[in-house]
């Protein structure tokens, strides 16, 4: 009985710890029905493109590739690119997780985002019930984005639709900013990896997102303390 209580309270405390994370999901994900309807989307693939694929990047991309008339392969090939760190972040979430099983682990590999994963990375709890609390309320809060701005596009302006956009970015920062206050080098690794991303632009395209992060992470094992994420956890 302990066992099922303690597992319960863990999920919920992940899916109380994803409230911030729903708050910037949900006007994304309008902004995102708003994009996925101009490129000819009905409501239901609208809706479905978030249940199945999940990326909100990916998705935005794949939406404005549709209308600008790409092919198929040329955006499945594309979002393979930009969705390929998500292997580099769910290798990272599966080596924390405790109580996990190969179920688990496949729903938390269709559920990792970069905000859960940061999220999940800078706390305490590494339970896998409060990872899937964490995700799956994240996820939701997504669809829900999307559900409510196939209903209610028609009646906002363009200009509030289009800042619904920039709340992820928004989202991201807040998460990352106070872990930066309390280590300079975390800082600094952040705007090392920036800065390469911008560099590999010109050099390798959409690989660069993934050639910074891997370089980011390999500068970040000999620049940042483990001391320091075991303080951040307390």
């Amino acid at each position: 009985m302990f066992s099922i209580i303690s597992r319960r309270d863990k999920f919920l405390y992940g899916c109380k710890s994803a409230i911030p994370i729903a708050f910037g999901y949900i006007p994304m994900g309008i902004g995102y029905a708003a994009l996925a309807l101009k490129a000819g989307f009905n409501p239901f693939q609208t809706v479905s493109f978030s249940i199945l694929v999940y990326a909100g990047a990916g998705e935005i991309i794949g939406a404005t590739m549709v209308a600008n008339g790409a092919t198929a392969i040329a955006i499945i090939l594309t979002n393979f690119v930009v969705n390929l760190r998500y292997m580099v972040m769910n290798t990272a979430v599966y080596n924390k997780m405790t109580e996990n099983s190969l179920a688990i682990n496949v729903l938390s590999a269709h559920l990792v985002t970069d905000e859960s994963f940061a999220l999940f990375s800078f706390e305490k709890e590494s339970s896998s019930w409060f990872y899937i609390g964490l995700a799956l309320t994240s996820w939701l809060s997504w669809i829900l984005g999307a559900v409510i701005g196939v209903f209610v596009l028609d009646f906002l302006p363009v200009i509030v639709t289009n800042s619904f956009n920039i709340s992820l970015y928004a989202l991201f920062i807040a998460i990352l900013v106070p872990a930066v206050k309390n280590n300079k080098r975390l800082g600094l690794l952040v705007v090392i990896t920036a800065i390469l991303n911008v560099i590999l632009q010109f050099v390798v395209g959409n690989w660069s997102l993934i050639l910074s992060t891997l370089i980011g992470a390999l500068i970040g094992m000999y620049i940042v303390d483990d001391s320091f994420m075991e303080a951040s956890n307390d």
